[in-house]
């Protein structure tokens, strides 16, 4: 059964300083074998998945 995201997090990118930022939503699962499930609003970007460094993501977005 799926489960709520941990995490809902918005990321402001600037590309263009003459032009307002875009917004970028990403929505964090923790799984319970260390890894961590990452999907964006952005179609280019879409999902993937973190092994080695979740613990620090999760410790960076948690604390």
């Amino acid at each position: 059964m799926a489960k709520k995201e941990d995490v809902l997090v918005t990321l402001f990118y600037t590309f263009d300083e003459n032009m307002p930022e875009k917004l970028y939503k990403y929505r964090v699962w923790f799984n319970g074998n260390g890894n961590a499930t990452i999907i964006s609003n952005n179609e280019e970007e879409g999902y993937g998945s973190l092994e080695e460094d979740s613990l620090k993501l999760k410790n960076i977005l948690l604390n």
